[in-house]
C-alpha cells in the first residue's frame, strides 16, 4: 500500500490530509485531558484576586463570593500593568476533586466566571514548583500550609488575596489595587495587633510578585520549620509576621480600617448587624461574620451596596 501511494503523490497527499483531519476531529471530540493536574493557571492577566478553599462546605459557599468578585465591572485603568483590563480576574485554588460539582451547586447551576485551579493533594501537589506538606502526618488545619505556597505562585504580577468572608463593596474593590500601586510597596494589608504577634492580616492582602518574593519565601521557610518542630501549625499569620520582621528591604503599606471594614464582630441582641459595607469608603467588608458566616455572611447577602440588611442564623 505504501509503495502504491509512493507512485501516486496526489493520492498520497489526499490520504494523509484525510488522516490528519480524522485525527483532529477525534481530538476535538474527546474529553479534555487532565481535567485536574494542570501545572499553572491559564489566566494571563497582570492583576487579579486569588482565593483558596478546601472543604466541601466552604468551597460551595465561598464560590458565591468568588462569582461576585469576578462579576464586578470596574472599568479600565485600575491595573497599572494592564490598563485595558476592565474586569477583576479571579483564580480559586483548591484541592478538592469534587470542586466542579460543588461550585455549580453553590452557584445554583450558573457557569463560574472565575478559574478553578486544582492544586493536587497535600502529599502530592500537581501545581508546578508547589512543595508538598513537609510531614506525612495530617491534622485539621494543615490547609494553612497551602497559603504561602499559593501566594508565592500567584499568576498575577499584582495580587490581592481575599478570604471567603471578605465581601467586596462593589467596584470600589479595585481601589485597593490603585492604593497599593501608588504606594510602590511590596505588600499591603490591614495591620493586626494581637497578644502573640502583630502584623498584616493575610485574609485581605496585596503584594507585588517580584518585590515580595523574598518575603513569601521566608514565610514558607518559617512555616516549614514550625511544622517540622511542632508537628502541626494552626495559624499562618504568626509565621508571616515573623517573616516580615526578619526580611529586610520589604516595604509595607498599611490599609486603613476606613477601607477594610470590620465593623460588626458579632450580632446584637436582635441578631442584626450593620448594613453590608456601611460606609462609602469601604473597599471590602471583612468583618467577623460569626461561626456560621457561610450561610449568613456569604449566602445571606442579597446586595452589596451599603443598603442591604441581613440577619445572622441562630446559634
Amino acid at each position: 500500500y505504501s509503495l502504491w501511494l509512493g507512485g501516486q503523490p496526489a493520492m498520497r497527499r489526499a490520504a494523509l490530509r484525510r488522516a490528519a483531519l480524522a485525527l483532529a476531529a477525534a481530538v476535538a471530540g474527546a474529553k479534555p485531558r487532565m481535567k485536574h493536574g494542570k501545572p499553572y493557571p491559564e489566566t494571563k492577566a497582570e492583576c487579579g484576586v486569588i482565593m483558596i478553599g478546601t472543604g466541601d462546605y466552604y468551597l460551595r459557599y465561598s464560590a458565591r463570593n468568588a462569582q461576585r468578585i469576578a462579576s464586578l465591572a470596574p472599568g479600565k485603568n485600575w491595573c497599572a500593568a494592564q490598563p485595558d483590563l476592565d474586569r477583576v480576574p479571579v483564580v480559586y485554588f483548591h484541592d478538592n476533586v469534587n470542586a466542579d460539582a460543588l461550585v455549580r451547586k453553590g452557584l445554583g447551576g450558573a457557569e463560574p466566571r472565575f478559574e478553578l485551579f486544582y492544586l493536587g493533594t497535600r502529599a502530592n501537589p500537581t501545581m508546578a514548583k508547589f512543595e508538598a506538606l513537609p510531614t506525612q502526618r495530617r491534622w485539621a488545619r494543615d490547609y494553612k500550609w497551602l497559603r504561602p505556597q499559593t501566594f508565592a505562585r500567584s499568576p498575577f504580577r499584582t495580587t490581592l488575596n481575599m478570604d471567603g468572608d471578605a465581601v467586596p463593596c462593589g467596584a470600589r474593590l479595585v481601589e485597593a489595587f490603585r492604593a497599593f500601586t501608588r504606594s510602590q510597596a511590596a505588600v499591603a494589608g490591614l495591620w493586626h495587633v494581637e497578644a502573640k504577634y502583630s502584623g498584616l492580616n493575610t485574609g485581605f492582602m496585596a503584594w507585588d510578585r517580584d518585590k515580595a518574593k523574598s518575603l513569601l519565601a521566608a514565610w514558607a521557610d518559617g512555616m516549614r520549620r514550625a511544622i517540622l518542630a511542632n508537628g502541626t501549625v494552626n495559624h499562618d499569620q504568626q509565621t508571616f509576621a515573623a517573616a516580615l520582621g526578619a526580611t529586610r528591604g520589604v516595604s509595607v503599606l498599611r490599609f486603613s480600617e476606613a477601607n477594610v471594614c470590620r465593623v460588626c464582630h458579632r450580632a446584637d441582641k436582635t441578631s442584626h448587624c450593620a448594613s453590608t459595607c456601611p460606609s462609602d469608603s469601604c473597599w471590602v467588608d471583612h468583618r467577623d461574620w460569626g461561626p456560621k458566616y457561610n450561610k449568613a455572611g456569604i449566602d445571606g447577602i442579597a446586595k452589596v451596596d451599603g443598603q442591604s440588611k441581613w440577619k445572622l442564623s441562630p446559634g
